[in-house]
C-alpha cells in the first residue's frame, strides 16, 4: 500500500507546474455546466490556479513590447 497521495496541478501544454493563486476566483468560476449536480447532491471545491508561465510567456513579451512603444510614442 502507498503511503502518500501526490496531486500535482500541470499545465495541459507543456506539462509545467501550475501554482496556486492567492486571488479570489472570478465569480463565473462557479457557474454550473450543463447536466452538472446542483444542491445538496454535490460539494464544489475551487482552486484558482496561476497560468503557466512559460505558455503565458508570448502574452508577457507582447505586454512589453506594448510598453515600450508606448514610452517610445511620449
Amino acid at each position: 500500500m502507498r503511503e502518500y497521495l501526490i496531486t500535482k496541478f500541470v499545465c495541459a501544454d507543456c506539462g509545467n507546474n501550475l501554482e496556486l493563486s492567492t486571488e479570489k476566483p472570478k465569480p463565473y468560476a462557479s457557474k454550473h455546466s450543463q447536466g452538472e449536480p446542483s444542491g445538496a447532491y454535490m460539494l464544489q471545491q475551487l482552486v484558482p490556479l496561476q497560468p503557466c508561465r512559460v505558455c503565458m510567456q508570448p502574452l508577457f513579451a507582447m505586454r512589453d513590447a506594448l510598453k515600450t512603444l508606448e514610452a517610445h510614442k511620449k
